[in-house]
């Protein structure tokens, strides 16, 4: 473990760790422990013992659940600088979603009892965590919005313009969605059917609102994918 910490990058901690004081900085970033996971690989189950608080220093990790019926929902995609894991924040809690890597990646996990050391000794630190879970549940309530009783059509409409606010890549061809997409994904994304996200995504190709470069999804045009939304 030591020599793979040595090598393993570490600007996002450091990113995270330019909110403590500084005095506490190259003490605190002792605490955090390196982790290269493969893909596909678990980190943490629905329902685990919240141990651990988790911060992507590199790749790209999916959030999801499994309904009662067997059928996995995708609640989000973390990228480099995200943390997750935010149950080990509440005393005695539970995860309460997975965490997988989508592709090979390296994460750092802080344990809580280390996290609530470094809050008692740096207020404004405690009070940027809590930022942060707050910034998370406006952002899952962005999504639910998103996707709360509407078309199948205005849910993908709305999440497509999310995440290439969010990741989008300037290409001269448009807006890259900076992770690879397929109709399965958004299909779990948007809580429908891998065929009905199939026959949506494809007339959104003819219309020449959205292409492909390989595995990425490309937006041509941004205000065509509003007007279809707004259209709907």
């Amino acid at each position: 473990m030591p020599l793979r910490r040595k090598i393993m990058d570490d600007g996002k901690l450091r990113e995270f760790l330019n909110n403590l004081e500084e005095g506490l900085r190259e003490e605190a970033k002792e605490l955090f422990k390196p982790e290269s996971v493969d893909r596909e690989q678990y980190i943490f189950i629905d329902q685990d013992e919240a141990t651990h608080l988790y911060l992507v220093e590199e790749g790209t990790v999916e959030a999801n659940i499994v309904h009662g019926d067997g059928k996995l929902y995708i609640l989000d995609f973390l990228y480099a600088g995200d943390v997750f894991g935010e149950g080990a924040l509440y005393e005695e809690g539970v995860y309460s979603y997975s965490a997988v890597a989508r592709e090979s990646s390296r994460v750092w996990r802080v344990s809580w009892d280390d996290l609530q050391w470094l809050a008692s000794r740096d207020p404004l630190f405690a009070l940027y965590i809590i930022r942060l879970v707050v910034r998370k549940l406006d952002q899952a309530y962005h999504k639910d919005r998103c996707i709360a009783g509407e078309k199948v059509e205005k849910r993908i409409a709305c999440i497509l313009m999310k995440m290439a606010s969010e990741i989008g890549i300037s290409d001269k061809c448009g807006l890259v969605i900076d992770t690879p997409l397929t109709n399965r994904d958004i299909a779990g994304l948007v809580g429908s059917t891998e065929e009905t996200v199939s026959r949506i995504m494809s007339r959104l190709k003819k219309e020449e609102i959205l292409t492909t470069d390989g595995k990425y999804l490309v937006v041509k045009d941004k205000s065509a994918l509003q007007a279809y939304f707004d259209g709907i």
